[in-house]
């Protein structure tokens, strides 16, 4: 079976749609859009912390299809550190939290650019692409929060 080269509409509207809450809580906490900006900064980390753990999340399903000789363990035991770093991000002062989860979102990228050098059955490159412009967008939004905190 042949695997798409253009991200596929249904994998594209959902992963830019849930750009809007990481964008909307940012914005929130400089701009009076009807929500108070503490509970906006705290919504953000905990929005950040929850995607954390999801694209954590996808190395563990990514390791179920993993072909023999692939490294699964690892991608098993490493799927779950970025649930961890992101709880860890809700558990401390938001600026520490906003730079923890711009921290393990950039480091779960690089895995992922790993990942898919080595692996490119597994981490396809559309996936790769679309990984790239969510990233780029959730770290830029954290990344103006973090910045209008200073």
């Amino acid at each position: 079976m042949s695997q798409p080269v253009r991200t596929p509409l249904a994998a594209l509207v959902p992963g830019l749609l849930g750009l809007l809450p990481f964008w909307g809580f940012a914005l929130a906490t400089v701009v009076d859009l009807g929500i108070d900006p503490l509970l906006a900064l705290m919504a953000l980390i905990m929005y950040g912390a929850i995607i954390l753990s999801f694209v954590g999340a996808l190395w563990w399903g990514m390791a179920v299809h993993a072909a023999p000789g692939a490294p699964r363990n690892t991608m098993f035991v490493w799927s779950v550190v970025p649930a961890l770093v992101g709880w860890s991000a809700t558990l401390t002062t938001p600026e520490t939290g906003l730079r923890m989860l711009m921290a393990g979102l950039a480091f779960q990228w690089l895995l992922d650019s790993m990942l898919r050098s080595k692996m490119p059955d597994l981490m396809l490159g559309w996936v790769f692409r679309l990984r790239t412009i969510l990233t780029g967008g959730a770290i830029s939004a954290l990344a103006f929060t973090w910045w209008q905190s200073l």
